[in-house]
């Protein structure tokens, strides 16, 4: 292996816009342990849908099914055979915990849990801290609350005292919050141009910034193009596919999709970034 790739070198599928069938991603994993990927980060739910068999929650399964783009769910067993085969393919899986916000299918289930008019075509609602039932089902946040936010923050980092935490940059790069975030928090940099900024707060940063990383924006000169800041705390960078409801699962094999993966896989580090 190159020491010269960065040991973070992922990519983000989102299927909570899009169902995609078990027997795709393994197809995708395959492509990407071709081009040098080692993190699968999987988007699973989102908004308009939250395809997991949940057991203990069942209705909120059901309410997906019924109202949602896809009457499909992934059961644990599918899980964990997505999670087998990256293993093999020494593949990282990490799931998204998609929340507060894009939390329209959980107020679909149970209206008091969300704040804000739950709309699958037009999301807006999000989940609701100031209720104890929230808590109960799992966790939030309201928009302004700085605060509550907080406090969401200290409350999950507990949960997984051990484990390296990922958040996107919005709490830093909102100008109506006002967010103090512990420094081993590692960003994840999705608006363009932030990712020095949120280094110099002293945060690890995973590039993904949506101009040059997101599938359907990225292409092989953005991608080989960009200048990754000189600095170790870039432990590397994903590509990020936000799919859409009419986006096929067998996309990745189409160009748009195939290329970035290809331009990817020749991204290096600045040698300084891997001799300090």
């Amino acid at each position: 292996m190159d020491s010269d790739l960065y040991p973070h070198r992922g990519f983000m599928l989102d299927t909570g816009r899009k169902f995609f069938p078990v027997h795709a991603i393994l197809d995708l994993l395959n492509v990407l342990h071709q081009h040098n990927f080692n993190v699968f980060h999987w988007h699973i739910y989102d908004a308009e849908s939250f395809p997991i068999h949940w057991p203990t929650h069942i209705g909120l399964t059901d309410t997906s099914m019924l109202h949602s783009h896809t009457s499909k769910c992934y059961t644990f067993g599918d899980i964990q055979t997505v999670i087998a085969h990256a293993q093999r393919l020494e593949i990282l899986v990490y799931p998204e915990t998609d929340m507060p916000g894009h939390c329209d299918i959980w107020g679909l289930w149970k209206r008091g849990l969300v704040v804000g008019s739950p709309d699958l075509k037009r999301p807006q609602a999000q989940l609701d801290i100031r209720q104890r039932q929230t808590y109960d089902h799992i966790f939030n946040l309201t928009k302004d609350d700085n605060k509550l936010f907080d406090s969401f923050q200290h409350w999950l980092k507990s949960l997984l005292p051990n484990k390296s935490l990922i958040l996107w940059d919005d709490p830093l790069t909102d100008e109506e919050k006002n967010v103090n975030i512990s420094k081993d928090w590692i960003i994840q940099t999705w608006h363009n141009g932030v990712t020095q900024d949120i280094i110099n707060r002293g945060h690890g940063v995973i590039v993904t910034e949506s101009d040059t990383f997101y599938i359907g924006n990225a292409d092989y000169d953005k991608l080989l193009s960009f200048k990754f800041p000189d600095d170790p705390n870039v432990p590397g960078f994903e590509l990020a596919w936000f799919t859409s409801e009419g986006d096929n699962p067998n996309d990745f094999h189409q160009s748009w999709v195939t290329d970035p993966i290809k331009a990817a896989s020749q991204i290096r580090r600045h040698r300084k970034q891997y001799r300090d």
